[in-house]
């Protein structure tokens, strides 16, 4: 996560609350040269509600907010940015998001961030797109 002059925003983050719906806390990476924090999670299921609490956040600098998420499944990191007052991802060149029906229900579950694949890449888009 890089957010510009945001340290005084991001200190609550930096410590352990158990009243968070996602686990853990930011550690700094950037030593106050620009602004960077890093935070790592097992599952998907650990940072559920995570980009939802960032946006709700009371930046001075909405426009320098820019969250890269690299999940276990993805090729590369997909990139969030504050658009209108919302976290939303910004499409990069040469890849797609992919999501895949449950075993269980046959749909897509619509919390399901999908996984992030590059197409030009070796592995490419997956059959069936």
């Amino acid at each position: 996560m890089l957010a510009s002059n945001e340290e005084e925003t991001m200190e609550p983050l930096t410590r352990a609350d158990d009243s968070r719906e996602w686990s853990g806390c930011f550690s700094d990476i950037g030593h106050g040269m620009f602004g960077g924090w890093a935070i790592e999670f097992v599952r998907r299921s650990r940072w559920v509600g995570l980009l939802e609490q960032l946006e709700s956040l009371p930046w001075k600098s909405p426009h320098s907010v820019q969250v890269l998420v690299h999940d276990e499944e993805d090729e590369c990191f997909g990139l969030w940015m504050i658009h209108d007052g919302r976290l939303v991802e910004i499409p990069l060149p040469r890849t797609r998001r992919a999501f895949w029906p449950s075993p269980f229900t046959g749909e897509v579950d619509p919390d399901s961030p999908g996984i992030l694949i590059r197409t030009d890449g070796s592995g490419g888009w997956p059959d069936g797109d």
